[in-house]
């Protein structure tokens, strides 16, 4: 949705003439399929790749407007962040070269991209979600500053209000409160496009649907936001939640959210879906349309059908129907956004391959499917895949139990290389690329999987999350420019961080998140037991969710000294505690950390924002930053 005029509907009348623009192109639409007006017989690729930018430290970089702006190329987009962008590849057609013409462009484009980025000492990364994005990336100021980001921001905040909860289980957990629109713009994707024939488009779409699991169990990549590792394929989960604007209520009346996979099949007509999109979902923004579809028609021209695109780009269907004019010609194309960027461009031509040679394959007891599965079924199936990757079961057909691996092995792999040879794509690709699939399914070494394994080890090895995630981070940049497929990855090393500065400069990088707390009613029993058991010297004291206390092993021991002949097992943590201890900010240098617990003469700092405790730093973990620091420098002296 590029259009720069986008507003929020706020009267009556801009309701009125939007949808009555809107219907206009639906009854174009259905004119131009009742009298096959569409392009047939030809079948194109096309692909949007979005991206991020990392600075030195491998945070996010926001440098993505002023790119844009520098290189004044018409393929380049903007994104919702400041530190994502889009590049659009050209349509071609689906034969011979088209794999091997798409990844040359795919490279150059890519590669402009870099050149302006380095210039700003940063560089591009491919991935579903930067690992090594903060709470503070995902402030508002980190969107892009143009009136159609803002439109969509005021009427989400409007709808929905500028907080709600955010809940997503995996390994760990994320429940946070939060400006509903500040997490949209962490998640980048790798969209592909593939025109088909309009008389063809049930039987076909409905096969997208279908393969959708497969497809993401095997190339799931953004197994982690915030630092809690959460689905295998977050995006699907996050994205979801991030532009949901229905009311709390809103399960009541079983209304979808705009990200949505669907709730049936098609049945008869890729009209359907449209209807679907104008009933099911409500108009909230509008822009100025400029033509009568229906008027067009009948006067022999190609309409736009702006107002029904407009909609369309609204809604955020896993897989999507287009409607476009190419070359003077209406045609109908799917659009495949499941898929996330990365891990490199091999493996992104590997997924490339892999859909479009099973969508060209649809074989015969796939037709009709409508008739042979359930929707709700394939559905599940998808969601199993977004949290799992290739560790799950799909239900397929006749209600048959089949792993992820043995379905995309045994019979998808094949369809694919059918579906690639029935259009003439040359061997070569075909072979290259599939083989890529197949070596990264046996061995499951999805680029999730890596991710989540390399953390492992790293945490083995005394590194914080923080420290490990740059870590990864630095570690998916470097073997991404090797442009060697993510199944062939050795795993992350914790010298591939860099720096100390990229991992030891803010205290966010260094506090420990996992945390004990008490409130201030509770007895000081249970806080000795606490200190006691998880061999810790401080414990915040909460009220209402806020910090109000710490009570330290210091002081308990100094009031039981001075009031010896009291019940020590009923005193209320209140009495013991330090009230209004020093704090610090989540931003706060490390150095200037350790200046304020020595003025301060204490042992730990809790870390708070907005009232609210984030983390807490002690003594140990200056320590263990003191211990890094040593062996980085002996480590130097060796190599010089």
């Amino acid at each position: 949705m590029a259009n720069s005029s986008i507003k929020i509907i706020k009267s009556e009348e801009d309701k009125q003439q939007y949808i009555s623009s809107l219907l206009n192109d639906i009854q174009a639409l259905e004119q131009m399929l009742a009298e096959n007006k569409f392009e047939k017989g030809v079948q194109r690729i096309g692909a949007e790749q979005e991206m991020v930018f990392v600075d030195e430290a491998f945070r996010p970089a926001f440098i993505g407007p002023e790119i844009k702006e520098t290189m004044n190329r018409p393929y380049v987009t903007t994104e919702y962040a400041r530190f994502n962008l889009e590049i659009n590849l050209s349509p071609i057609l689906f034969e011979g070269s088209c794999l091997t013409e798409l990844k040359q462009e795919l490279e150059e484009k890519i590669s402009e991209v870099e050149q302006e980025a380095h210039q700003k000492n940063a560089q591009v990364l491919l991935t579903g979600i930067l690992p090594t994005i903060r709470k503070s990336d995902t402030s508002p100021e980190s969107m892009t500053p143009e009136p159609r980001y803002q439109a969509l921001l005021e009427n989400v905040n409007r709808l929905r209000g500028k907080q709600y909860e955010f809940n997503i289980q995996g390994l760990d957990e994320l429940i946070t409160r939060d400006n509903p629109s500040t997490f949209g713009g962490c998640m980048t994707s790798l969209q592909l496009h593939l025109q088909v024939d309009a008389d063809k488009m049930v039987d076909m779409y409905n096969w997208a649907q279908l393969i959708s699991a497969p497809i993401l169990a095997c190339a799931t990549y953004s197994p982690v936001f915030l630092g809690k590792r959460l689905w295998h394929e977050t995006r699907i989960a996050l994205l979801r939640q991030t532009t949901d604007t229905r009311k709390p209520y809103s399960n009541l009346i079983n209304e979808e959210a705009r990200v949505s996979f669907g709730n049936d099949w098609l049945k008869n007509s890729v009209a359907e879906i449209f209807h679907d999109d104008v009933a099911g979902y409500k108009a909230y923004l509008t822009t100025e349309f400029q033509e009568d579809a229906l008027e067009v028609l009948k006067q022999g021209g190609v309409p736009k059908l702006e107002a029904l695109n407009f909609h369309n780009g609204t809604i955020y269907r896993w897989n999507r129907i287009c409607y476009g004019v190419f070359q003077g010609k209406p045609h109908l194309r799917i659009e495949n956004r499941i898929l996330p960027a990365g891990p490199t461009i091999e493996d992104e031509l590997a997924n490339t391959a892999f859909w479009l040679g099973l969508m060209n394959a649809l074989p015969e007891q796939y037709r009709d499917i409508q008739e042979k599965i359930p929707f709700d079924r394939v559905k599940t199936n998808f969601l199993k895949a977004a949290r799992l990757g290739l560790e799950v079961e799909f239900e397929w057909l006749d209600r048959k139990l089949i792993s992820a691996r043995e379905l995309i092995l045994e019979e998808l792999l094949p369809l694919a290389h059918e579906g690639l040879k029935k259009v003439g794509v040359n061997e070569s690709d075909c072979s290259h690329y599939l083989d890529i699939i197949r070596k990264r399914t046996e061995s499951g070494n999805t680029g999730s999987r890596w991710m989540l394994q390399s953390y492992e080890q790293l945490l083995k090895q005394s590194t914080t999350p923080d420290e490990a995630w740059v870590a990864i981070t630095a570690g998916m940049l470097e073997r991404q420019q090797s442009n060697e497929p993510v199944h062939t990855w050795k795993l992350a090393s914790v010298k591939e961080a860099g720096d100390w500065k990229n991992r030891f400069w803010r205290l966010d990088q260094v506090m420990t998140k996992t945390l004990y707390t008490v409130e201030e009613n509770d007895i000081v029993d249970l806080a000795a037991h606490i200190m006691s058991w998880k061999k810790i010297g401080h414990i915040p004291v909460e009220r209402d969710g806020e910090l109000v206390g710490i009570i330290t092993k210091d002081s308990i021991i100094t009031y039981y000294a001075n009031n010896s002949g009291e019940d020590f097992s009923q005193i209320p943590i209140r009495k013991v505690m330090v009230t209004e201890p020093v704090t610090a900010q989540p931003d706060m240098l490390v150095a200037d950390a350790i200046e304020l617990i020595v003025e301060s003469n204490i042992s730990c700092l809790p870390v708070v924002k907005d009232k609210r405790l984030v983390g807490i730093i002690t003594e140990h973990d200056f320590v263990h930053i003191s211990r890094h620091l040593y062996q980085e420098l002996m480590d130097n002296d060796e190599n010089s």
